[in-house]
């Protein structure tokens, strides 16, 4: 199994226009170089890492700076 398939498994989509892969109801989302970068190991725990649903968690390499996380958050809960 790919990266990918196990995403859509775990009903995350892409999204075009911030490259990222986004799950609304669990509020998480990968960037394209954190699942590249990351052991398909690691990747499946973070899917499966619990959280409490009510803010946005981002799995990027570089941790997004509040400015960039704030326009993520408004337009991820937009789509």
């Amino acid at each position: 199994m790919k990266k990918s398939e196990m995403l859509f498994d775990a009903n995350y989509r892409y999204n075009f226009d911030r490259d990222l892969y986004v799950n609304p109801r669990t509020k998480k989302a990968f960037s394209i170089e954190f699942i590249d970068d990351h052991s398909f190991d690691e990747v499946r725990q973070k899917i499966e890492e619990a959280t409490d649903g009510t803010t946005w968690s981002f799995y990027f390499n570089k941790t997004p700076s509040d400015g960039v996380r704030c326009i993520l958050e408004r337009d991820l809960e937009a789509a």
